[in-house]
């Protein structure tokens, strides 16, 4: 079992080489801590996202897409809530009523408890968990936009902070701090990359968004 497991990420390290920093424990390598540990996606993340991906694609191979009117605010509420991560803290996104929910995975009190049993009665057919922005999507942002600047010594100094080392993503925004036109570009493409994502993740589950 184990000598399958590590085939198949032999596999994917061969597809993704020289784009990801990665090791035998983790898929992406987003930085280090102070001590010097490695943190990001592991692979069993990495291949657990992967199933879930090719299960929902067969969903919607043979489904029904079933349609969501969202305000601009409500689908707004949807982005920043898949942006944002707080431990302990997992969303779900109500596709009968555009609403998004959320709930504690550690010292509930009764109102939590309530809750997470009207969304197990739901789950996956009204109440779907929110998925949540992943490093190396934060990493790919950085690329993607670094690749637009066109001051180009402020461009090489984003590449050699994304090539590699500690912290990459604070050094990243220090950089951009310089030129605060920049920074806000950069908030605004990060902000339209996170619309994009959520619209194919509600895709998906089959949901069919309307903004009004």
């Amino acid at each position: 079992m184990r000598g399958g497991k590590n085939k198949k990420r032999t596999d994917h390290k061969s597809e993704s080489a020289g784009l990801l920093e990665q090791d035998e424990n983790f898929y992406f390598i987003a930085g280090c801590t102070d001590g010097g540990f490695p943190y990001g996606i592991t692979w069993e993340e990495y291949e657990a996202e992967q199933r879930v991906g090719s299960i929902m694609k067969e969903r919607v191979k043979g489904g029904h897409m079933k349609e969501l009117k969202l305000t601009k605010q409500q689908f707004q509420e949807i982005v920043d809530a898949y942006d944002m991560y707080v431990e302990g803290i997992e969303s779900f996104l109500n596709i009968e009523t555009g609403d998004v929910v959320t709930l504690r995975t550690f010292d509930r009190d009764e109102e939590d408890e309530e809750l997470s049993e009207v969304i197990e009665e739901g789950f996956n057919e009204i109440y779907f968990r929110l998925p949540k922005r992943e490093s190396d999507e934060g990493y790919t942002d950085m690329v993607d936009f670094a690749e637009t600047v066109e001051d180009k010594k402020l461009q090489s100094t984003l590449m050699h902070i994304l090539s590699g080392g500690k912290k990459i993503f604070r050094r990243f925004k220090d950089a951009l701090s310089s030129d605060s036109e920049q920074l806000e570009r950069y908030y605004q493409f990060v902000e339209e990359q996170n619309r994009k994502r959520v619209s194919d993740w509600l895709e998906s589950i089959e949901v069919k968004l309307i903004l009004e």
